[in-house]
């Protein structure tokens, strides 16, 4: 692979390049139909709420593990059964919070995917904004999409590129902090419990839950980091070679019947 020309994306836009190969088939008018439309907006809907909901789950467990101190000792009755909170919750708790940690980032990564694939969907047919087309089937962060500086129709001026900028930095450190604040919360809770002598199936649980922690930040990771990725020798949705790679081939044949001629 060295010296060999490559290029640089993310796994999601690696995922959505696949998708698009797609539209150049025959049936690429499948995806314009309305029970695709209808289904994918259906699917996308689905997978923006449950990053809501286990978002919100991340975010409430880890909080009560911030303060679980102030709650520890206390007692509550459920269905007659009175429950004693103690100590040895927390583990149980924090693995709680990392499989909701885990759950987001599965979720938000599918968000991603779709989003890329009516991304891809819209330019193949020249519709730069191919999600407005969906809006009485899939109102999603239309916000988001109206803060965005516009290059088509009327041109975004400097103040709002600068606007958004700002926004989008905020924006980041916020995300981040949030998205790191359970993976904290559970990484104190181990820590906690592997420097007590508290009971061994407690400091088991604390584990697993740290390394789903791991699992889930080290998911999120992957897909940021832009990769290589190099020319393959075959079309991606079909079993033909590459014009490249039938050029290569005619290429070193004739080199290979000029070889034999010269021997002979």
């Amino acid at each position: 692979m060295v010296g060999k020309a490559y290029t640089k994306m993310s796994l999601i836009e690696r995922s959505a390049l696949t998708f698009e190969s797609f539209l150049h088939r025959d049936f690429g008018n499948r995806f314009y139909q309305p029970e695709f439309l209808d289904g994918i907006s259906a699917r996308r809907m689905e997978v923006t709420s449950r990053i809501g909901k286990s978002a919100g789950q991340a975010f409430l467990l880890a909080t009560i593990l911030a303060f679980f101190d102030l709650i520890s000792g206390s007692s509550f009755t459920y269905g007659g059964l009175t429950l004693q909170i103690t100590k040895d919750l927390t583990p149980i708790i924090s693995l709680l919070t990392a499989g909701a940690l885990l759950n987001t980032t599965f979720a938000f990564i599918d968000d991603q995917i779709l989003f890329r694939i009516l991304l891809k969907i819209g330019n193949h047919i020249k519709i730069q904004n191919f999600q407005l087309l969906l809006v009485d089937k899939m109102a999603h962060n239309l916000w988001g999409d109206a803060v965005v500086p516009r290059v088509f129709g009327y041109k975004s001026g400097r103040g709002q590129t600068i606007a958004v900028r700002l926004l989008s930095f905020v924006v980041l450190v916020i995300s981040a902090a949030m998205y790191l604040y359970p993976g904290f919360m559970i990484a104190r809770v181990f820590l906690d419990l592997i420097s007590s002598d508290g009971r061994w199936i407690a400091k088991a649980i604390a584990s697993l839950a740290l390394m789903v922690t791991i699992w889930a930040l080290l998911l999120g990771a992957i897909f940021m980091v832009k990769f290589k990725f190099y020319p393959a020798d075959w079309h991606e949705s079909t079993d033909q070679p590459t014009e490249e790679f039938i050029r290569r081939m005619q290429s070193e044949i004739a080199k290979g019947d000029g070889s034999a001629s010269e021997t002979r």
